[in-house]
């Protein structure tokens, strides 16, 4: 295995299925009140499911849709289970599905891949080999262990920061911008400098990373929520001249909106 190329090493977390609904101009809410409120009593019993995740309602502004529906679950299948509740619901039929994204809640461990690399290095140990594996097993079990890499994994829906921002993103792959070729000590240098403007925005923003190899049409899918959403506007714009990002990131749309706390959400309905 060449160090130069090695990926990072990788914890995963919840399964996150975003999903983007438009609504017709007009839904008969007055007439079909006991579905929505079947619907709204369905969705706040999803807001919070302890160890086996939460679902979270956010109207969006712009962009061609009207809602997002935001679902962590321990599995696909737990997933599945969701779509099909609302593919079947009575009021399922004012649904209609713009877009939905699917992707798994990950923490990129750069710098740890790079301090295990060298100390393989000075201890002879071959990358890829039986004692290698055993060395990253051990350091990924002593990972989870501590208390803010599991709230990464299974992040919570903050009470204080009401604004929401999505967007998927992948790194480049060009013939002179190629992350993927770029030796394993420069990425984590750049991913630990990326992280510093990013803490420079703790009690504004909390972000989540979700990863999406093989999953869906995008490398990763990114959330954040704030208390402001000109709190995205400014992160994202500092973000953009790290090199990480000036360099190697590639961006999709972009789903702004807030919150809908779940006895609001026959209100939004019908507004």
């Amino acid at each position: 295995m060449n160090n130069t190329t090695i990926a990072p090493l990788v914890l995963d977390g919840w399964f996150l299925l975003h999903q983007f609904f438009r609504l017709p101009p007009s839904p008969d809410v007055d007439n079909d009140s006991e579905q929505f409120q079947a619907l709204q009593d369905l969705l706040a019993s999803w807001e919070n499911l302890g160890d086996d995740g939460w679902s979270g309602v956010y109207r969006i502004v712009g962009s061609g849709t009207d809602f997002m529906l935001m679902h962590f679950r321990r599995s696909l299948e737990a997933l599945s289970e969701v779509e099909k509740s609302l593919q079947r619901h009575p009021a399922g039929s004012y649904l209609e599905l713009t877009s939905d994204y699917l992707s798994v809640v990950e923490l990129s461990l750069y710098h740890l891949t790079d301090t295990l690399v060298a100390q393989a290095e000075e201890q002879g140990v071959e990358l890829g080999s039986e004692e290698w594996c055993s060395i990253v097993e051990g350091a990924l079990s002593e990972e989870l262990t501590k208390p803010y890499v599991q709230q990464r994994l299974h992040p919570t829906q903050p009470d204080d920061l009401l604004y929401v921002c999505v967007y998927p993103m992948d790194k480049r792959r060009n013939d002179n911008q190629n992350w993927y070729r770029v030796p394993l000590k420069e990425r984590a240098a750049m991913m630990r400098d990326h992280g510093v403007t990013g803490r420079r925005y703790a009690g504004r923003i909390s972000q989540v990373i979700s990863g999406s190899m093989g999953l869906d049409d995008w490398e990763w899918a990114v959330t954040l929520f704030g208390r402001s959403p000109n709190d995205f506007k400014e992160l994202i714009a500092e973000m953009r001249f790290d090199q990480v990002s000036a360099l190697y990131a590639e961006f999709g749309s972009f789903w702004v909106g807030y919150r809908v706390p779940t006895d609001r959400i026959r209100e939004e309905l019908s507004g």
